[in-house]
């Protein structure tokens, strides 16, 4: 399984990130060190192969896609991590192309983006020149700026000019361009990245009025984009943040360079409006993936009615009866579970066993169903072993005195039935001990063939 670890020292996955296809600001080294902590990034390499899964205010256990040569594989190995931790199985920060690839992949998806995280894209031509009749604003604050302040200079950033940015940062009366949380984020960190905005291999420039600093940008380039993680100026120099946007852009513009990515909004109705108003070419949204196995539509509380039976959720006053299924030896036999082996010396108390079902299902592992007669539990019904492209496993068990009399096929095909139509379920899967021939004959009934076998067990198959 998936060996994941803290993100603590970004470089070490840099020359991922710079292979990315997916030019989102959040698969760069600044942006994943300046918001390491509002976005803890946990990672694992296989294949050489890098897999990053995020938890943040908006969701848990979310992943990016993969970056590396076996996407295939590593699609894999997120999967069966899911499927042994018993989360769902989210991705973040996908484009359009690998939404339509996922969405391909997957039967049951749900897709959506949080507006406020979406990047904005802009050419870069537009910010060197300025040039047109959709960014005269923009023109005429740099001309004010350069006429009301000719002794203005821009510099390229170095390591020597960080205390002085950081001084001149700190002085800054700002009001949150952002919601609350993000400004305070960014203030807590800002300084930090700053100072090591070399050893992460940043760019930026400093703007300057009379020799003082009057606005400064930090962000990098990778492949043909110039990212703008950072522009702060004093907003008393009438002009100063278009001038800093454009000096910047022209600064490192290059024949390569096609685009800048000047990253989202964050909510914020102002920084919306600025943004807009420089005509971005994309906005790019990042979408949120979610996939759906056939336990996410199963319903909290089931009840199914056949004619002479009724499949449920199993409930509290099935405890009793749900105990007896475990104690019953005959049926442990063919279970393949054997319960004194998690119990050990503690007594098999009705609580314990309907704990243990409850938490079986709290992990994500498998759903119980008791079947009733007469109101009277006479078997149980499971699905479990759910894969992510509507497959599932169905097993079942009941008391001695209910076997033989056509409840199971009964049951379980109106299981079965409910599931296709409700929940997604698409391949039906089963097995069954070598020696337990009626299982064998009830599996086929239920129009399952037989796929494999091993020392012990037959194994089935049926695409519903």
């Amino acid at each position: 399984m998936l060996d994941f670890k803290p993100l603590t020292d970004v470089n070490l996955i840099k020359n991922y990130l710079n292979s990315s296809k997916i030019s989102f600001c959040d698969l760069t080294v600044g942006v994943r060190y300046l918001w390491r902590d509002a976005f803890k990034v946990d990672y694992a390499i296989f294949d050489n192969t890098l897999i990053m899964k995020e938890t943040c205010r908006d969701y848990k256990n979310a992943f990016y896609f993969p970056i590396g040569d076996n996407i295939s594989g590593a699609l894999i190995e997120i999967e069966n991590y899911c499927k042994s931790s018993g989360i769902p199985l989210k991705f973040c920060y996908i484009d359009e192309e690998r939404k339509l690839f996922l969405e391909n992949c997957y039967p049951s998806v749900n897709s959506y983006y949080l507006r406020e995280w979406s990047d904005y894209i802009y050419p870069i031509e537009q910010f060197v020149t300025y040039s047109g009749k959709k960014l005269s604003g923009q023109r005429n604050h740099v001309n004010k700026f350069k006429s009301l302040y000719p002794d203005h200079t821009f510099s390229i950033m170095r390591d020597s000019d960080a205390d002085d940015i950081i001084s001149f940062y700190l002085s800054l009366n700002e009001k949150p361009e952002h919601n609350a949380w993000t400004y305070i984020e960014e203030r807590n960190k800002l300084k930090d990245y700053i100072k090591n905005f070399s050893a992460l291999d940043q760019i930026g420039g400093i703007l300057k009025v009379d020799g003082k600093i009057v606005g400064f940008t930090i962000g990098e380039i990778i492949g043909d984009t110039l990212y703008s993680h950072v522009e702060k100026a004093d907003r008393n120099f009438e002009g100063a943040y278009p001038t800093l946007a454009q000096e910047f852009a022209r600064a490192f513009y290059n024949e390569n360079l096609k685009f800048i990515n000047r990253e989202e909004d964050c909510g914020d109705e102002g920084l919306r409006k600025s943004k807009l108003q420089y005509h971005p070419s994309e906005i790019k949204n990042k979408n949120i993936i979610e996939v759906f196995s056939v336990f996410d539509k199963l319903p909290k509380n089931l009840e199914l009615k056949t004619e002479r039976l009724t499949v449920e959720t199993i409930k509290e006053n099935d405890k009793e009866d749900y105990k007896n299924l475990y104690l019953d030896e005959n049926l442990n036999m063919f279970w393949g579970y054997d319960y004194r082996e998690d119990l050990k010396d503690n007594l098999p108390t009705a609580d314990y066993f309907f704990s243990f079902q409850n938490g079986l299902k709290d992990k994500r592992e498998e759903y119980s169903f008791a079947v009733k007669l007469n109101r009277k539990m006479i078997g149980e019904l499971v699905l479990y072993n759910f894969d992510f492209f509507g497959g599932a496993e169905i097993g079942f068990r009941f008391f001695k005195d209910y076997q033989g009399k056509g409840y199971a096929i009964e049951s379980s095909s109106s299981l079965i039935k409910y599931a296709a139509e409700n929940c997604g379920l698409k391949t039906l899967y089963s097995r069954c001990f070598i020696k337990n021939e009626p299982s064998f004959k009830l599996i086929k009934k239920l129009g399952l063939s037989p796929v494999s076998e091993s020392q012990t067990h037959y194994f089935f198959k049926r695409e519903l």
